[in-house]
């Protein structure tokens, strides 16, 4: 067994290190690793024998994404609890925690098994996810799971045993299953709270062949396995599953108009710029709207500078090209705007922008005057064609 002490008097590896150390020893044939971690993080994966061979963990006080990205052929064994992102990404590992695991474990999971011997936190099991062309992922927990768990999944097989669990009105958290598009969550005990398009059911012939076939290993790897007979009885169990396409009621289109009307703006985020009466125009439009005029409210939305500015510099974006040192830009905008930066612009301007400034409402307005002029010597490449 190949040993790692992340721990030299008070010297702590880093994660880097020691996974460089963990790849180096895997190349040179090593399979199976004791380390003793101390927080860092990522340990177990993705890696692989270069002769096939499995490749085996046991970690004390692993950091968070123990086992992340994880392959088959690969097992990792955590004899105490471990923290957030237990098993992300899993590809086909099998991670077991023997004590409680932290938030979001089997985040993203598409393949392999992850036991947890305690509790797991909140959004766990979310975003799994199902490739058909590979054995599905499974997450197994012995207690509960904190809220929002099985969010956004799309696939695998969790199960929630609800042991030592009775003090909690839900074994699945408050919000369970948010989004949930696939794949089914068997759970032991109470829950509530999960998602309104999300349908509760007994257990059937086949559920209770997975957990059977199942249960034994999971309890044996957590080492619980004398609670298998308090787990067994299957009228305390349920599945839920996102409803099918079938299944759902459809929903009637909405009426644009009074969409807009009640619903995108009520003074929210768009109501400061939606200065509409939401009444959908056709292209080709007759009777009331043929003869009216759309109104330009620049005014309302511009900078004062720009929209008083009879060419439309915009001089707020000349002084951040000051600001940010790059003075030839500067220099050199104007002339998008006009061609004569020097005789008109820099020179006889009254410079409209300044009486509109803001600033001057403070102490005085930005003097703009010095700048026009020194786009008088900006000097430009002649143009390869000529323009028509």
């Amino acid at each position: 067994m190949f040993k790692i002490d992340t721990l030299k008097g008070h010297e702590r590896m880093s994660t880097q290190d020691l996974l460089l150390a963990i790849g180096e020893a895997v190349a040179n044939g090593e399979t199976d690793f004791d380390i003793a971690a101390s927080g860092q993080h990522d340990i177990g994966g993705p890696l692989w024998h270069p002769e096939g061979k499995k490749l085996t963990f046991h970690v004390t006080n692993a950091g968070q994404r123990v086992g992340s990205m994880c392959l088959d052929n690969t097992e990792i064994i955590v004899d105490e609890s471990a923290s957030a992102d237990v098993g992300w990404l899993n590809a086909g590992g099998k991670i077991t925690v023997r004590g409680d695991a932290g938030d979001t474990a089997g985040h993203c999971s598409s393949g392999g098994k992850i036991y947890i011997g305690g509790r797991a936190g909140t959004r766990s099991g979310s975003l799994m996810k199902h490739d058909p062309l590979y054995e599905e992922p499974e997450l197994w927990i012995l207690k509960n799971v904190g809220s929002f768990s099985f969010e956004f999944m799309g696939g695998g097989r969790a199960v929630v045993c609800g042991n030592d669990s009775e003090a909690f009105s839900s074994v699945l958290g408050d919000r369970a299953c948010v989004g949930m598009v696939g794949g089914t969550v068997y759970f032991r005990g109470q829950a509530d709270g999960y998602a309104s398009d999300i349908k509760l059911f007994d257990l059937d012939q086949s559920d209770i062949a997975f957990l059977e076939g199942g249960m034994d290993e999971f309890l044996s790897a957590i080492g619980r396995s004398e609670l298998r007979m308090e787990l067994s009885n299957w009228s305390e169990w349920h599945k839920l599953r996102p409803l099918t396409f079938a299944e759902k009621k459809p929903q009637a289109q909405p009426n644009l108009q009074e969409f807009r009307l009640q619903e995108w703006v009520k003074g929210g985020i768009f109501s400061d710029v939606a200065m509409d009466d939401f009444a959908v125009k056709d292209t080709v439009v007759t009777g009331l709207y043929r003869q009216r005029v759309p109104s330009w409210d620049n005014a309302k939305y511009a900078a004062p500078c720009e929209f008083n500015c009879p060419a439309g510099i915009p001089s707020q974006r000349r002084y951040d090209l000051i600001r940010e040192g790059n003075l030839k830009e500067a220099y050199k905008l104007v002339l998008d705007y006009t061609p004569f930066p020097g005789s008109v612009c820099g020179s006889v301007c009254p410079n409209l922008c300044m009486q509109g400034c803001t600033r001057g409402k403070i102490d005085e307005a930005v003097q703009i005057g010095g700048l026009g002029l020194q786009s008088v010597n900006t000097k430009l490449a002649m143009p390869q064609k000529p323009n028509r």
